[in-house]
């Protein structure tokens, strides 16, 4: 029996539904809606293997979304193998994030000038959102996809026929034997399907800073500020030179969700690194943007005919609230997953399960240990002041190493690599010590302040891709 939820999408099998005259002659073999990276990624993935794809967007190009845009190198390596990235370098649109580094808890600075590179695997870019959807979105177009924007999805029927059924709030219908939902964390398909039964767990702010008006000169910097921990705030400047203030709120923390706008106006714009990055002349170019994320990856993402990606299946680290790469790989898997539906004829419940099982085994499983490591870095943040302090003894090896795991570059069982743990080990001791014993009368605030002056006026002295300019010092 067809089941109609509270929010008026329509999933289950029932009779066949008529199709008007605004449908297509012949069903697609597959819908995809939301063209994010995830699902743009795997309309891609479909159209080079032959299938007839339907990228549903329920906005128009150029349209924006509320983001660090980091891109971490197995984003980069996707875009690369879909020709997207060597166009964006080629046009000048990305900013390469190897000067950059990281701000502890206690105000430990570590801040690479980049000029030694990074290590194979760790590269980071920043590009803004609302480039790279669309130029993914028309790579996709271009390889044989069909993008409609403006579709914006009101139901979705699986039809006695085996086909499904999306009708979109203009009242243009659309048919195809697979339907994948990518319509991020809030997902209105995959929530009536049953597949997602919980809202999303965390947020995410972005504000831009218009460039050249601010003191920040490094790529990218995440600072660990004690009062959002396990989230954390973070600087990626862009090709021309806007800054990203983006901050996350992960579970666990002492900070709510409906808390980020109030922390962001009475903390984070306070922060004496952030202050030092901005600067006093620091221009705004919109306020405070807020998004919703769906954390930790889901118990389930397919169904009979389904499959949702990215943040609609919650594929985003619960450590970092990362998840532009991971939704990519991904929307890749449904792909590879749905081309061998279509080769054997099997499109069941189980037959469909195998995308899942995949994108588990390729990264959902690092969810559980990226779990663990927010909750121990909230209640034992000097694990941070620890690595920050092996990276400055140690140098760009270590921390590019310590970035790869951080991002799902590298298992988390990185970290349990000899060469990590006793450094890292040691550390966490002298910290200790440091902190708790010999400092026992000394308030975390005031420990912040000042070490946050020091490392501040450290980070300046970098000759090139320092983390601030001279330009407005105190």
């Amino acid at each position: 029996m067809d089941r109609m939820p509270a929010n008026g999408i329509l999933i289950g099998r029932g009779k066949r539904m008529s199709i008007d005259a605004k449908a297509p002659a012949l069903p697609y073999d597959v819908i995809v809606a939301g063209a994010g990276p995830a699902g743009a990624t795997a309309a891609y993935y479909l159209a080079t293997g032959g299938k007839r794809v339907a990228l549903l967007e329920k906005a128009s190009f150029p349209r924006d979304k509320f983001c660090g845009d980091a891109w971490c190198a197995p984003a980069l390596d996707i875009l690369e193998d879909m020709g997207v990235l060597q166009r964006l370098e080629a046009d000048g649109l990305i900013r390469d994030t190897t000067s950059g580094g990281f701000i502890s808890p206690s105000g430990e600075s570590y801040i690479s000038t980049g000029q030694n590179g990074g290590a194979p695997g760790t590269r980071c870019y920043a590009i803004k959102r609302i480039i790279c959807d669309e130029r993914i979105a028309r790579r996709a177009a271009e390889v044989g996809a069909e993008l409609i924007e403006n579709a914006n999805v009101a139901s979705a029927q699986l039809d006695a026929d085996g086909l499904w059924t999306v009708r979109c709030h203009d009242g243009r219908r659309f048919r195809a034997k697979m339907l994948v939902a990518a319509d991020g964390a809030n997902s209105r398909l995959a929530r009536a399907l049953g597949v997602v039964a919980t809202a999303p767990q965390a947020v995410a702010s972005r504000q831009y800073i218009k460039g050249g008006t601010h003191n920040f000169k490094s790529g990218g910097v995440l600072f660990y500020p004690k009062y959002i921990l396990p989230g954390y705030v973070a600087l990626f400047r862009h090709y021309n030179d806007d800054l990203d203030v983006g901050a996350y709120v992960i579970p666990g923390g002492a900070v709510t969700n409906d808390r980020l706008a109030e922390v962001y106006e009475n903390e984070i714009k306070h922060d004496p690194f952030v202050q030092r990055a901005l600067g006093p002349r620091a221009e705004p170019l919109e306020r405070v943007r807020i998004a919703p994320i769906r954390l930790g990856g889901e118990a389930r993402s397919s169904a009979l005919q389904f499959m949702a990606v990215g943040d609609a299946a919650g594929q985003t680290d619960p450590l970092t609230g990362e998840g532009i790469h991971t939704g990519m790989i991904g929307g890749k898997l449904a792909a590879q997953t749905i081309h061998e539906l279509f080769t054997r004829g099997d499109f069941s419940e189980a037959a469909c399960a195998v995308y899942h099982q995949r994108w588990m085994a390729a990264f959902g499983r690092d969810f559980r240990a990226s779990a663990t490591g927010a909750r121990m870095v909230y209640r034992v943040p000097l694990f941070l002041d620890a690595a920050n302090v092996v990276a400055q003894r140690k140098g760009d090896a270590f921390m590019a190493e310590f970035g790869a795991a951080m991002t799902g570059v590298k298992p988390k069982t990185t970290f349990l690599k000899p060469s990590v743990a006793l450094a890292m080990g040691a550390e966490v001791l002298r910290q200790f010590v440091r902190q708790k014993l010999l400092r026992p009368f000394a308030s975390q605030e005031q420990a912040y302040a000042a070490h946050a002056a020091e490392a501040s006026g450290r980070a300046t002295a970098f000759p090139n891709g320092c983390l601030i300019s001279s330009r407005g010092a105190v």
